[in-house]
């Protein structure tokens, strides 16, 4: 119980030290839990964010593991709900970083800590005494008295560690763990692709008879984009599903329309650098071989385990018994669409 004292007192001076250093670990100000400084924030602290609150998270994790005194709600499941603040706000601001304000600088970042990332969620999930705890938390008598939200916290948490192969032998628990952070790599790889090719593809427009069909407003950021690359173009497409789709939407052009959406959908599939198809595979192998490992038939059947459908099976039936009634709506809406195209004047018939 001493050394569980020690190491809570250990993390938690070390978090306040930390967050004086760091602006991506000092907490949010502001109302609702406040929101983060995006200002203050620059791409090298990251990586050290990143480690610390890392470290910090295993380390709370442990001390619930290393905890002495019989498990009970508290001081295991609500412990661990309490676990990683530090981490989830870096997390917070690192996805919107990926997602939204991903450069060449930020790259290395996501291609070191994702598989990091993956490593500590087997740390925790395939931590054997924490584990026993929460078992031993799922099979007390007495939590029928707890209330219903934290019977199904209970269930969560001892259903979830189960499905990440908290059972499973050591050996197979590492081949996991080493398939895990294989799959964070490649997961990596797969969508820094793709955005690499949504950054630096485009479709140019180069007379004002391309425009047509456009709003003044799809116009002006076409033109707005082209001044942004440099271009000695009129305006162009970008890459991205927020300027492709008003574009397939609204443009008069079908020549132009098909150059759009064949490069859109062939971000990934383009035989370069950035080709996925090899990517792919490897995801495939990886995901069924951990299946396996895990005791299911297919990454299908794992995925959906915890799901409301449960089984491929399940959803393939959901999705059979509305195919039916979907296509019938889909030929009431295209006669629809019809009669106005002919009201119009129209000449050209519309396939459902």
């Amino acid at each position: 119980m001493k050394k569980y004292f020690i190491l809570l007192v250990m993390t938690t001076n070390l978090s306040l030290i930390a967050q004086n250093t760091n602006p991506l670990l000092k907490t949010w100000k502001g109302e609702n839990e406040g929101a983060p400084a995006f200002n203050d924030y620059k791409i090298s602290d990251f990586k050290p964010a990143l480690e610390f609150a890392i470290q910090e998270k295993l380390n709370e994790t442990n001390a619930i593991a290393n905890n002495l005194k019989p498990a009970t709600f508290k001081n295991t499941i609500e412990a661990l709900e309490k676990t990683g603040k530090t981490l989830s706000r870096v997390l917070a601001v690192y996805g919107i970083y990926s997602s939204n304000l991903n450069s060449p600088e930020f790259e290395p970042i996501e291609t070191e800590f994702e598989p990091k990332l993956a490593n500590l969620s087997d740390k925790i999930t395939q931590n054997t005494k924490l584990f026993k705890r929460i078992e031993s938390v799922y099979n007390l008598k007495s939590k029928t008295k707890l209330t219903k939200e934290q019977q199904r916290l209970i269930k969560v948490y001892y259903e979830n560690f189960v499905r990440q192969g908290a059972k499973l032998g050591a050996k197979t628990k590492a081949k996991v763990a080493d398939i895990n952070g294989k799959l964070a790599g490649y997961y990596t790889k797969f969508s820094q692709n793709l955005l690499s090719e949504e950054n630096n593809q485009f479709v140019e427009i180069t007379s004002d008879a391309d425009f047509a069909g456009l709003s003044d407003e799809l116009k002006n950021s076409a033109i707005a984009k082209a001044k942004e690359r440099k271009l000695s173009s009129l305006g162009c497409i970008e890459n991205t599903r927020s300027s492709v789709e008003p574009f397939l939407t609204y443009s008069s052009i079908r020549t132009l329309r098909e150059k759009v959406w064949r490069m859109f959908i062939n971000r990934g599939d383009n035989g370069n650098a950035q080709d996925n198809n090899a990517t792919i595979v490897e995801i495939l192998k990886l995901r069924s071989e951990r299946a396996k490992l895990l005791g299911f038939s297919s990454h299908a059947s794992w995925k959906l385990s915890n799901t409301m459908a449960k089984n491929p099976e399940n959803a393939m039936k959901l999705m059979l018994d509305i195919w039916k009634p979907a296509i019938a709506q889909v030929k009431i809406e295209v006669a629809d669409m019809q009669k106005i195209v002919d009201s119009e004047g129209g000449t050209f018939k519309i396939s459902p």
